[in-house]
């Protein structure tokens, strides 16, 4: 797992896959928090890039919560990747994971049902 928790590493991981889907949703994510002017998108959210090869323990320990007890409140299914955001506190600050198709079978489970 892949963890981004300010401005530096969230745009240095979107540069290490320019050109893939992947690139392209942590950019739009990126654009999408602009607007706010905040010196470091750390203040705003953390991003998390799930390895097919994490199960549900290291997810729930990166996020510091087990993520099958929250509901996700935005969920998109992309070609490759789920994307799933879910917002932690009243100021908006929130995580963003982007979760791999041939992941962990059940963040599979709860990707599918995230995005219905």
């Amino acid at each position: 797992m892949h963890v981004y928790a300010d401005s530096d590493a969230i745009y240095l991981a979107q540069a290490a896959v320019s050109g893939t889907e992947l690139g392209e949703l942590i950019g739009r994510c990126i654009e999408e928090l602009e607007p706010y002017d905040v010196p470091d998108l750390g203040s705003l959210i953390k991003v998390l890039v799930v390895e097919p090869d994490d199960d549900m323990t290291a997810v729930d320990g990166a996020l510091g919560f087990p993520l099958l007890d929250r509901q996700c409140d935005v969920a998109q299914r992309h070609q490759d990747w789920f994307e799933l955001t879910l917002v932690l506190s009243d100021d908006g600050f929130g995580v963003v994971l982007y979760v791999p198709r041939n992941a962990d079978p059940t963040l599979l489970s709860y990707c599918h049902r995230a995005t219905r």
